[in-house]
């Protein structure tokens, strides 16, 4: 399917390739309400490594309606299309990180985000979840296998109950995933501070292992001076009882891919509806992504 972009900055055409493999966050944004949300918690990696953010926001048409009419009738499709990019560009630049904005024309909607990923050569991408955002799951449960076959790069799934990382919770049971929510989870903690607290739910009759597993996951992934919980049981009702008194769960997708479960229903989908807390969801790219892109730069 074809599809045509428009570019909100005169320079946003720049991809990595031409600005010396600099770290890029692609940030796809739908909501405002959820706008400031998005654009600083992917500010905080982009600073981190010296990065940009990509702010994207994707009109999408009907088939019917021609890709050339629409780029030049933006205004008939979307009152004040532009809007969300100038508040995003504002944010950013406020908390100190460089930001360039595009406007996508396209018969597609979620999909296309994943093309803006190849296209702009991201590194990651940070992205919503709920009603009217990219990631709301009733919209892509039909496509969603072709899609997240070939991600691109690590995701973060964000669902937005107020930016808070003062008191994070980081539960694990090992994995790249749980490491890329590690890796968001220091990042959030160095420049915001706060407290980490880490979880793992063992087997019954197995908590003794599960805290030597705690304890040697914790200094592999610089985490000594965390607060560590082991619980047992059923997995999403321990991470959901953890939770009360957390104001974001940073968890990984583990096991298969991220999106598709969120679709059809898995403990990181179950928990995310009984928490409070915004969630934060990772998916680390099976291909390359921060951890090993980023391993000379920590």
């Amino acid at each position: 399917m074809t599809h045509r972009r428009t570019d909100h900055d005169g320079d946003s055409r720049r991809s990595a390739a031409t600005d010396g493999g600099r770290f890029r966050v692609l940030v796809p944004l739908a909501n405002p309400q959820h706008e400031t949300a998005l654009v600083t918690l992917a500010s905080a990696v982009a600073k981190r490594y010296g990065g940009v953010i990509d702010a994207v926001h994707i009109v999408t048409v009907p088939d019917q309606t021609s890709l050339e009419y629409a780029v030049d009738h933006l205004e008939d499709h979307e009152e004040n299309y532009h809007g969300i990019l100038d508040a995003a560009r504002r944010d950013a630049e406020t908390l100190g990180v460089p930001v360039e904005t595009h406007t996508i024309v396209s018969h597609r909607g979620f999909e296309e985000i994943f093309d803006a990923a190849r296209t702009h050569d991201a590194d990651l991408v940070v992205m919503g979840w709920g009603p009217d955002s990219h990631g709301d799951p009733g919209r892509i449960e039909s496509t969603v296998d072709e899609v997240v076959g070939d991600v691109p790069c690590d995701v973060l799934v964000y669902r937005d109950r107020g930016f808070d990382p003062s008191r994070v919770l980081l539960p694990t049971a090992g994995g790249p995933d749980s490491d890329l929510a590690a890796e968001i989870a220091r990042i959030l903690n160095a420049r915001y501070g706060g407290e980490i607290t880490l979880l793992h739910v063992a087997e019954d009759g197995e908590r003794a292992a599960g805290e030597a597993f705690l304890e040697e996951w914790a200094l592999e992934h610089g985490f000594e001076d965390a607060a560590r919980r082991v619980d047992t049981g059923d997995v999403a009702a321990a991470i959901s009882r953890a939770a009360d008194d957390a104001t974001l769960l940073a968890i990984g997708a583990t096991e298969r891919g991220l999106l598709p479960r969120l679709v059809r229903g898995s403990v990181a989908a179950d928990v995310v509806d009984e928490v409070d807390c915004s969630v934060l969801l990772a998916e680390r790219s099976r291909t390359t992504g921060i951890l090993d892109r980023l391993l000379g730069w920590r």
